[in-house]
């Protein structure tokens, strides 16, 4: 990889999409059901509600999805005003953190403890442990598998053996 270079990290405009239409339509058809609900519900046959129960469950579950969708407009408010940069350098690594990205941590290639990958349910996390922190750098991020590839390659060509 040609150093210093400055690579996007941002999630892609596809999940952020498509899980702003999902959870607006789970909001709405929810929402819908809420208006209309005359009758109780029994959840996993453990819970019974009555129809004022179920009507404000319904409510609840339209409200969580309308925060989802918040979440999303934000999401992609910040997308466009502040896209978010990895940047990797000569001797360390400028990655963004913190409430929407809005920070950025330094780690120094010369003090990488570990470098770890991880999969969950499908996602690739890299831990990098440095001065004694433990950076999450995630794979979805990257604007595609080689970006990944190849600043995991770096950071584990300076982790100890």
């Amino acid at each position: 990889m040609e150093l210093p270079r400055r690579i996007p990290y941002n999630p892609k405009w596809r999940v952020i999409l498509l899980g702003a239409v999902f959870f607006g339509a789970c909001s709405a058809f929810t929402a819908h059901k809420a208006a209309h609900n005359t009758v109780g519900l029994i959840i996993n046959g453990i819970i019974a509600l009555g129809p004022s129960g179920a009507t404000l469950f319904y409510w609840v579950i339209s409200a969580l999805g309308a925060g989802y969708v918040l979440l999303a407009l934000l999401l992609t408010a910040r997308r466009i005003a502040s896209p978010q940069i990895l940047e990797v350098g000569r001797d360390a690594l400028l990655l963004p953190y913190g409430r929407f990205q809005r920070q950025m941590s330094r780690i120094a290639y010369s003090d990488i403890q570990a470098v770890s990958e991880v999969q969950v349910l499908g996602q690739t996390f890299l831990y990098v442990t440095a001065g004694g922190l433990r950076f999450e750098i995630t794979a979805s991020l990257f604007p595609d598998s080689e970006s990944y590839i190849a600043v995991k390659d770096l950071l584990l060509s300076h982790a100890p053996r």
